[in-house]
């Protein structure tokens, strides 16, 4: 008898002492679970702050370029674009129906695909959108919202302010007003230069004669296309001068028989003209001028900043000038290109010829000044600038 009852004195200290140790196994296992959920959490938190950016950056892309197609198809400019943006990026629609591109790509698609796979839910309250240009090539797309994630099974949650910005490129998006303006006949797209000077004055000379346009070489090989540089004529064939399109000398001497433009005394012009550098020989300022990135602006028909051209977001709206809520323009040139497929288009009310070819005042139709380099130089034989951009483009002297 006193063995059983041993046992059943010892089963009853023993059977608390196990409770005991499974209640702090169970106790244990809680604290590492909610702690595990809790760095779940903190993770999915980060997360969603950084896929917002990574969703902005995405869909104001696609919303800039749906905002566009439905200018160019539609042929008529936007009431405003910052509302129809945001109703792009809110719900996938513009003026209620669904827009191209972003239908499937706006911030209630994108809330509930984050929250999908992770268990926790998420809860935006006071969403604000604002979009704006950021500066001329680029639009600012800002959400701030009131972010709630909650896990209803361990009772925790994150709540905070969440801002996230993203400057969207226009680079390679189309220019909605050369459409607008010309029944959507011409297209443009955008493409920004780098240039900060757009001409200048390379080399004084003391005398001059004539104007022409041409590469610079310092090779005494003729080509008719070609300015040949030297630091004399002096010895060289008269003939073989003449072939070239001119010539820019240092020193003074002119060999009887030269009938090319040319300019003489330029002192520093081996030193500052650079092969195959595109130059041009002014007889009027007798200064040799680099014309390279004018050049290379016109051809291949390159954006600006403007301080009074539209900015993306206005041209979008239609607007011909910048306006104070967009602040940052931009401009290019209306290219001959243009006016020849207007004038196939039987377009000829749209045909200015004595109009400034910057775009947003040639549609505006003031008249510009051709620059003494056209009557020389194919590249420039149709442009005209207007007086307020001839320092801009520093054709002022020329």
């Amino acid at each position: 008898m006193k063995g059983i009852l041993y046992s059943v004195i010892a089963a009853l200290l023993i059977i608390p002492v196990i409770g005991l140790i499974l209640f702090n196994l169970q106790s244990t296992q809680m604290n590492i679970d909610t702690n595990i959920r809790a760095n779940e959490l903190e993770y999915f938190s980060e997360s969603v702050e950084d896929d917002l950016s990574r969703f902005l950056l995405i869909a104001g892309k696609r919303a800039l370029i749906s905002a566009v197609s439905k200018v160019v198809t539609e042929g008529f400019p936007l009431k405003d674009a910052q509302a129809n943006l945001t109703e792009m990026i809110s719900y996938g629609t513009i003026d209620g129906e669904i827009a191209p591109l972003i239908d499937n790509n706006n911030l209630e698609v994108w809330k509930d695909n984050v929250t999908d796979s992770s268990g926790f839910s998420l809860d935006f309250q006071n969403v604000y959108i604002n979009i704006t240009q950021n500066d001329s090539f680029n639009v600012l797309f800002e959400v701030t919202v009131f972010l709630n994630i909650s896990d209803s099974n361990v009772k925790m949650g994150v709540e905070k302010n969440l801002t996230s910005r993203v400057a969207i490129t226009i680079e390679s998006i189309e220019d909605p007003i050369f459409p607008l303006q010309t029944y959507g006949k011409v297209m443009r797209v955008i493409h920004a230069s780098n240039f900060s000077n757009f001409t200048g004055g390379l080399v004084q000379g003391t005398a001059a004669l004539g104007n022409v346009s041409g590469n610079a070489t310092f090779t005494f090989t003729p080509n008719n296309q070609k300015i040949f540089v030297t630091d004399t004529m002096s010895g060289r064939s008269v003939i073989t001068l003449n072939q070239f399109a001119g010539i820019v000398s240092v020193d003074t001497y002119v060999p009887v028989g030269l009938t090319v433009p040319r300019i003489v005394g330029a002192s520093n012009a081996l030193t500052t003209i650079q092969e195959s550098e595109r130059i041009y020989l002014d007889y009027i300022t007798k200064k040799v001028w680099d014309l390279q990135n004018l050049t290379l602006f016109t051809i291949n028909k390159y954006y600006t900043s403007s301080s009074d051209g539209p900015s993306f977001l206005d041209r979008l709206e239609g607007r011909l000038t910048l306006s104070s809520k967009y602040k940052y323009g931009l401009e290019t040139f209306v290219h001959q290109d243009d006016l020849q497929i207007l004038q196939s288009s039987e377009l000829y009310q749209l045909i200015h010829d004595q109009a400034s070819r910057v775009d947003y005042i040639y549609w505006n139709n003031t008249v510009g000044n051709s620059i003494r380099n056209s009557g020389y130089d194919n590249v420039f034989s149709w442009l005209k600038i207007d007086s307020n951009h001839e320092g801009i483009y520093g054709v002022n002297e020329l």
